[in-house]
């Protein structure tokens, strides 16, 4: 569908459809249409005026023109930016017209002389192209992320709206390909090392002020796009941006595209998206880039001279153990709004979607007979590793007082104070203690001996936990579990934590204070959503104790319902050798 050739008249058809064919048939030049508000014929708009351009007429035309039946001569798809050549031939698509007239009119310094900057340029094109502008005209009800901002059943009908579902998909997916181009954009123009723009810049721009305009007033984001704005979530981006509306091509376009929709705002265009919003705003996600909320954490108190940070238990206190904290406000971030998103093996934690058998978690007969087999795959999936054994697992209520394992089909509370679970030291102890009681292998039918413990702990291996919500009718909306990047914790702040068993030790991290802690967590987690974190690693090149802890979320509601989740904990194995290829799992 690149070139079509115009009728040299056209026989049926409304009135306005033969006027305007029978000015294309004869031209002296090639003919550009345009409408001011287009974003995709923007680009063509201003690449002409960047270049003074005089050889290709310019004609705005109104909604009601793409409607006819000689503007479908010129693009089938009825929509503009759309292109006569003086042979007559049409072209349609922005960015192959842009690369038409450039070839037919330029070389102009809007392309990069390099072919790497070139590249740069292509693919920051391309990606706004692909997930951000360009829908598929041929699957009824699919849309552009873009037209997330404003498309909807309340003001188009049927045929160009969007249900809340998707609509939050696609307003995802524009501050996800706004974190990649943050991160891949140069300054003072988008492709790096280059000084002039280029097609990336007046391919973004126009789309941008749509998003400048819509996102904070329709979706209530913050100003993206205000570079005085202090901890921007954008600030390349913003910076690119206010450049650009100083230079007059680009502040004539903004001021075309921006009057268009402040028209359309006071004739009501965006109030059933308004209202739409409001009214799933408890269940979908249309909010991004909102500053880290300020919450307290419990951080543990160093012990005095003489005593220990702990606790007995199932054993009397003997008066040497101190077991306090303190509330201390740190800054909590939206984990869901990272990109690219939070990974096992960069960061130490990940999210991941991961359905289950599981119906009644109670159940702990089902629980350890299918739920760690799910949970040794999962384990396996996001982190890499060859063989994992899932040893305990504990379910979570808050309201509830006790922190350690409760009876059967009981309940133990959250726990709110900030922790690993393991050390340097007592991770391996551990594994060790885990291997004289015995670990299960579901490959070999039989618990694993010490000896066999010992040869896989020559090895890497880490204690890595999985967390989800056990509830079937509402998302995760107090007490929710965060974690903390390890990547922000200085070794110096952390310190011991025991826990003296009647016939073992065991050794947490505790955490000092710092306000360089980095905080994450995943507001409203579902059933199906699974948090999956290191306590301890091997391997020293790496994420190895990531701290977290549950926290009261200022976004809780009014009687929310109770947390309810459940725990798993497992020790993952990799690279095991030749020699103990018997332990992999089967193919």
């Amino acid at each position: 569908m690149g070139l079509v050739r115009i009728p040299k008249n056209v026989s049926n058809g409304s009135a306005r459809s033969m006027r305007l064919g029978r000015r294309f048939c004869s031209i002296s030049k090639p003919i550009f249409f345009d409408m001011k508000h287009s974003n995709n014929a923007a680009r063509i708009r201003l690449w002409l005026a960047l270049t003074k351009c005089n050889e290709v007429e310019h004609r705005f035309v109104k909604y009601q023109d793409l409607q006819t039946a000689a503007f479908a001569e010129v693009n089938p798809l009825k929509k503009v930016p759309a292109l006569i050549r003086s042979d007559k031939a049409t072209v349609f698509e922005s960015n192959v017209i842009l690369n038409y007239i450039e070839d037919k009119y330029g070389p102009t310094d809007l392309k990069p002389t390099t072919a790497e900057d070139r590249q740069v340029m292509d693919l920051m094109c391309r990606i706004h192209d692909l997930y951000i502008a360009s829908p598929n005209c041929t699957a009824p009800g699919f849309s552009h992320s873009q037209g997330s901002m404003y498309l909807s059943y309340g003001w188009h009908g049927p045929v160009r709206g969007m249900d809340p579902k998707t609509r939050a998909a696609k307003v995802a997916e524009i501050w996800k390909q706004l974190s990649w181009l943050e991160a891949s954009a140069g300054s003072p123009f988008l492709v790096p090392n280059y000084d002039k723009p280029t097609f990336a810049d007046i391919t973004w721009f126009p789309t941008c002020v749509f998003m400048e305009f819509m996102l904070p007033r329709v979706f209530d984001w913050p100003d993206i796009f205000d570079a005085s704005i202090e901890n921007a979530p954008f600030p390349k981006i913003a910076k690119w941006y206010t450049s650009l509306k100083s230079i007059p091509e680009f502040a004539s376009t903004h001021k075309d595209i921006w009057d268009y929709w402040v028209e359309l705002d006071i004739a009501g265009q965006f109030e059933p998206i308004r209202k739409e919003v409001k009214e799933n705003e408890s269940s979908l996600k249309f909010k991004y880039g909102e500053p880290p909320a300020v919450v307290n954490l419990n951080y543990q108190t160093p012990p005095p001279p003489g005593k220990f940070t702990g606790r007995y238990i199932d054993q009397e206190d003997k008066g040497d153990a101190v077991d306090v904290h303190a509330a201390q406000p740190i800054k909590m971030r939206n984990a869901r709004e990272v990109q690219p998103p939070p990974a096992l093996n960069d960061v130490g934690f990940t999210l991941a979607s991961a359905p289950t058998a599981i119906s009644d978690f109670r159940d702990d007969a089902a629980v350890v007979e299918t739920y760690y087999a799910e949970m040794m795959e999962l384990i396996k999936l996001t982190s890499g590793a060859d063989r994992v054994f899932v040893f305990d697992h504990t379910i979570r209520e808050s309201g509830k007082k006790n922190l350690n394992s409760a009876t059967a089909g009981e309940s133990a509370a959250p726990v709110p104070r900030v922790h690993c679970d393991y050390t340097h030291d007592g991770a391996p102890r551990r594994l060790r203690q885990l291997g004289a009681d015995g670990i299960f292998s579901r490959i070999r039918g039989r618990e694993l001996t010490e000896e066999e413990v010992e040869k896989l702990m020559e090895g890497r291996f880490a204690f890595i936990n999985v967390w989800r919500s056990i509830c079937d009718d509402h998302p995760v909306l107090q007490k929710p579990l965060a974690v903390c990047d390890e990547r922000s914790v200085p070794k110096e702040d952390k310190f011991l934590y025991e826990l003296r068993f009647p016939n073992r030790t065991g050794e947490n991290y505790s955490l000092r204070h710092n306000d360089e802690h980095k905080w994450y967590y995943y507001p409203r987690m579902e059933k199906d959503e699974c948090l999956v974190f290191k306590v301890y690693d091997k391997k020293k090149d790496g994420p190895r104790f990531v701290f977290h802890t549950a926290f009261e979320d200022p976004l809780t509601p009014e009687n929310a319902p109770p947390r309810k989740s459940i725990e798993i904990r497992a020790v993952a194995f990799f690279n095991i050798q030749d020699d103990w290829s018997d332990m992999k799992a089967p193919q």
